[in-house]
Formats: structure tokens, C-alpha cells, sequence
């Protein structure tokens, strides 16, 4: 029977000293024993457990794909060697079984009876649970570092490392000349405010100032440069977002560091853009009515003032012209108006909601099972996956990139069903909203207009085309609220989709008038 060998480190030391030797005669040792023919070594020198980061294994799944090699067994030195991840591990093993193709440990006795199963389980989980347990200890040491004054990473442009690359460092970033002192003469320079940032890059590029790579700088990199506090001195913890003092040689002080951010302060200094003004609250909601391009809103300035208007700002369209203010919002709360819900349409949607209680124990299991299917097929997609990478079918890039998304689309199908809010609390969210929905063009004339948006999309998701707002596709609670067959209190509710759009609206359209109820009590 024919079999192939699997051997990984993940670190130098281990290339140059023995373990790959050691995990390679074990395999072979075993392939002996067991009367098997060991037709090829993969290994892999110092790599990391990641899946799609390891070349080797990827060609030996390759390899094992081609039938007229024979392999039956794939053997490794201990499970961890495969993966140090449970999921991969899992997923490795499963793609390799469809060629059939078996995993053997060759010092763990792992196999296919239940014992075996359970002891596979545990040790990838151990496998696992040691890797996240040397991310942990390497973030902490890399914390450590940075409390004693010592930046762990590459060091900014201007320096260089003490130690060799590839090695931990023990000691502190030193100057890299002549980039060092390049660096400090424009900042000296820029601090006097004579000089602007693309005045300060053409000078620095015509004294000889490059990146490491020998490019030329860019304007991001002068802005990185100009913002960077290690420049000073200091050491800064991403995580925590705590200073520490460097053991570096500083470039500049800090009150040079401050002087030129108080001069790029000064230069940036404009009239912020808002994206949300509360005298144009349907800016972006309504569109168009020639190209239906959401409109914007700005002020023209008239002989004695100035005056609001929405606007189109697509270049070729023909209907470019300001629409009056006015003329957009009396359309928009005619609409509201006659969309409101009367004390019928009310007592009709609470009957509804306290009939949904009944059936909730039957719409959760439906939600489960169908999270159930959407997990099924995510597993399979993802064993597609795999073999699509085997058979070199997409790129390293793009594995990653979809494995990333079935590992998240997993992950929410293990969640709870997605309607979380138990249907008896929804009683409490229709008294909430009941006075709103019998007066919808007063209660948007009188919400903040924080909220005022929120309000417009649980009305209108998709917006409307001025002059055509009674074509507008209406949210699930207003079509509710207008459907013919409000006057029938006596049909079992819908259970399912339509059930959760409908709760879920509710329940939005609750929160609306809670936090705008709140937000005007705290003003």
C-alpha cells in the first residue's frame, strides 16, 4: 500500500535542528512496520499552521488527488503537525477521506473506532488550544517590549533595527542615516511654517530622501511621517493605546511636535461637511424625478437671502433645476398623512401579534432548521472549497477570501434565530408606536432629526422619486397596516420571513420614539 509523509516546523530553530530529521525517520520507521510504501516526503520548513499559507501541503493534497499514485495513508509525525485548528484539521481530513485517503498519526493511536475518534477530537483541540496559547504569550510579549521602551515592529522611516531581521529584538531602534538626518532637517524646516507638505516632499526627494525599496516618498508617507509620535520618543501600545517612553534616540522634540501639528491644524482647518442637516432631512431619500438620483440640498442665495433647495447633481441630466423645499416635503407628509392607521388597522395588528405568541415555539423551530440547512450547505461549500484550492482551480487570495465568508456565515448559523425579541414584548412596543402610526406626518414633523431618517427608511426602505411617491415600495408595517384584508382579525399569522420583517419593524420602530423620547429629555 502505497503512502506519502507530511513533516512541518513552524520556526528556524527547528529547520536547522532536528526535528524535521526526527519527524521523517518516525514516519518512515512506521512505513516499515506496517508494510507500507512510502513514496514521497512533503515538508514543510518553517510555515505557519495556517492552511492556505503552507505550499506543501496544498501540493501533497494535489498529489494525493491523482489516482495513479495509489496513496491509501497520509502520514505525520503527531496530529498537530497536519493543523494546530480544529476546524482545518477536520476539513483536511475530510477532503483527504473523499480520495480515500486516511490520516495516521504515527505516534498517537488515533483510528477509526469511537476511542480513537474522541482522542483525534481532543488532541486537535489541543493542538489548537497550544496555538492560541502562543498568540496570547506573543502578544504579551510584544506588550512587554513596548513597555520597556522597545518598538517591536519595523521602525518607522529614519531608523533601523538593532537586532538582524528575522530575530527578536533586545534592544532599541537605532538611526538609519543619511534618511535620520534628512528626516530631521525637514522637520526643523517644516516647523517654521514657511514650508507646505508638497514643498517639504519635493525637498526632502531632491536631497536623496527614499523608502526603504529605493521609491520615492508619497504624500501619504509625509502625512504617516508628519503624524507619527516615535519621531519624539515614544512608544505607542495599539491595543491599549498607551504611551510609553522609547529607548530610541528621538529625532525631534516634542514641542517641535507639537508646533507642526498645530501648523497642519491651522492649514486644515475648513467648515466641516454634514451629512446630516436638519433643515434638509430628506437629503439622499428622495430622488429625481427625470434620472432618480438622490437629491441633495444646499442654500442659493437669493437678492436680500438665502434660500433652501434640493437638488440633482448628475451632470447629464436634463432636470438639473432646484426643487423648492416646500413642494418636496408637502408631498412627502401628504404621503404620510394618508398612510396612517386608524384604531381599526391597530386593534387589527395587536390581535395579530398576541395571535403570534401562541405560534412562537413553532416559528423558532423553523428558524432552526432552516439555520440548520444554511450550515449544511456552508460545510459543503466550504469542502468545495478546498478541493477547488487542491485542484488549483483559484488563487491563495481568493481561498482566503472565501474562506473567511463561510467561516462568518457558520458562525451566524450557529447563532439564535434571528428574531430575538420574544413576541410578547412586542405588545409593549405596539403601545409605543400606536399614537405615532395614527399620526404619521406629526410624528416625523415632531421627531429630532437624528432620528428622522431612521423614521423615513422603516416608511419608505428604498425612498421614492419625487412626484411618484405613491409608487414607493412601503415597509412591512405600513403594508400591513394598508392591506385589504385588515377587516379579517380571525386568520392564523404568518410565521416565518414575513413574520420576522414585520416584528422586527416593530420593534425599530419602537426604538425610534424610546431614544428620541430619551434624547429629548436629557436636552
Amino acid at each position: 500500500m502505497n503512502a506519502v509523509i507530511y513533516c512541518r516546523v513552524s520556526s528556524k530553530e527547528q529547520v536547522e535542528g532536528t526535528s524535521l530529521e526526527s519527524q521523517e525517520i518516525a514516519c518512515k520507521e512506521y512505513a516499515v512496520r506496517h508494510q507500507l510504501d512510502a513514496v514521497r516526503v512533503f515538508v514543510e520548513r518553517g510555515e505557519s499552521a495556517k492552511f492556505a499559507d503552507r505550499p506543501q501541503l496544498l501540493e501533497m493534497l494535489t498529489f494525493c488527488k491523482k489516482r495513479e499514485h495509489g496513496v491509501k495513508q497520509l502520514l505525520v509525525w503527531k496530529v498537530d503537525r497536519l493543523a494546530r485548528n480544529v476546524g482545518d484539521h477536520f476539513n483536511i481530513k475530510a477532503s483527504l477521506l473523499k480520495l480515500d485517503v486516511e490520516v495516521v498519526s504515527v505516534t498517537e493511536p488515533i483510528d477509526a473506532k469511537p476511542e480513537g475518534k474522541l482522542l483525534e477530537t481532543i488532541l486537535a483541540g489541543f493542538a489548537q488550544f497550544d496555538n492560541d496559547i502562543r498568540a496570547a504569550r506573543t502578544l504579551q510579549g510584544m506588550r512587554r517590549k513596548i513597555q520597556e521602551g522597545i518598538f517591536p515592529w519595523q521602525p518607522p522611516l529614519g531608523y533601523k533595527g538593532a537586532s538582524q531581521p528575522g530575530e527578536k529584538k533586545t534592544e532599541a531602534d537605532v538611526p538609519d542615516q543619511p534618511a535620520f538626518r534628512l528626516l530631521q532637517q525637514g522637520w526643523s524646516e517644516f516647523a517654521t511654517g514657511k514650508f507646505t507638505k508638497a514643498q517639504m516632499l519635493r525637498q526632502l526627494t531632491s536631497r536623496g530622501l527614499r523608502t526603504r525599496f529605493g521609491a520615492s516618498l508619497s504624500n501619504q508617507a509625509i502625512d504617516h511621517i508628519l503624524g507619527n509620535r516615535f519621531y519624539t520618543g515614544i512608544v505607542r501600545d495599539p491595543w491599549s493605546g498607551e504611551e510609553h517612553t522609547g529607548r530610541h534616540l528621538p529625532m525631534i522634540s516634542r514641542e517641535t511636535f507639537n508646533l507642526v501639528q498645530q501648523i497642519i491644524s491651522r492649514r486644515n482647518r475648513k467648515i466641516p461637511h454634514r451629512a446630516k442637516r436638519p433643515e434638509f432631512p430628506l437629503r439622499t431619500f428622495v430622488r429625481c424625478a427625470n434620472c432618480e438620483c438622490p437629491l441633495t440640498g444646499s442654500f442659493s442665495r437669493g437678492r436680500s437671502n438665502v434660500y433652501p433647495y434640493y437638488h440633482c447633481v448628475r451632470q447629464n441630466c436634463d432636470n438639473r433645476g432646484n426643487y423648492s423645499l416646500a413642494d418636496v416635503h408637502r408631498e412627502f407628509i401628504q404621503f404620510l398623512a394618508t398612510r396612517s392607521a386608524d384604531r381599526h388597522a391597530i386593534a387589527h395588528l395587536r390581535d395579530y401579534v398576541r395571535k403570534a405568541v401562541e405560534s412562537w415555539e413553532g416559528t423558532n423551530t423553523v428558524l432552526r432548521e432552516r439555520q440548520e440547512v444554511e450550515a449544511k450547505r456552508a460545510h459543503e461549500q466550504l469542502g468545495q472549497l478546498i478541493r477547488m484550492k487542491m485542484e488549483q482551480l483559484i488563487s491563495d487570495d481568493e481561498f482566503r477570501a472565501q474562506r473567511l465568508l463561510l467561516s462568518n456565515r457558520l458562525a451566524e448559523s450557529g447563532g439564535t434565530p434571528r428574531s430575538e425579541a420574544k413576541p410578547e414584548t412586542l405588545l409593549n412596543d405596539l403601545d409605543v408606536i400606536s399614537a405615532p402610526l395614527m399620526q404619521l406626518a406629526q410624528a416625523w414633523d415632531g421627531v429630532q432629526a437624528d432620528f428622522r431618517l431612521r423614521f423615513q427608511r422603516m416608511v419608505l426602505p428604498a425612498g421614492y422619486a419625487f412626484g411618484r411617491i405613491g409608487t414607493a415600495q412601503t415597509g412591512r408595517l405600513l403594508s400591513f397596516i394598508e392591506s385589504s384584508d385588515t377587516t379579517n382579525t380571525n386568520g392564523v399569522p404568518l410565521i416565518g420571513q414575513s413574520w420576522n420583517q414585520l416584528a422586527e419593524e416593530i420593534k425599530a420602530f419602537a426604538a425610534i420614539f424610546r431614544e428620541a423620547s430619551q434624547s429629548h429629555r436629557e436636552l
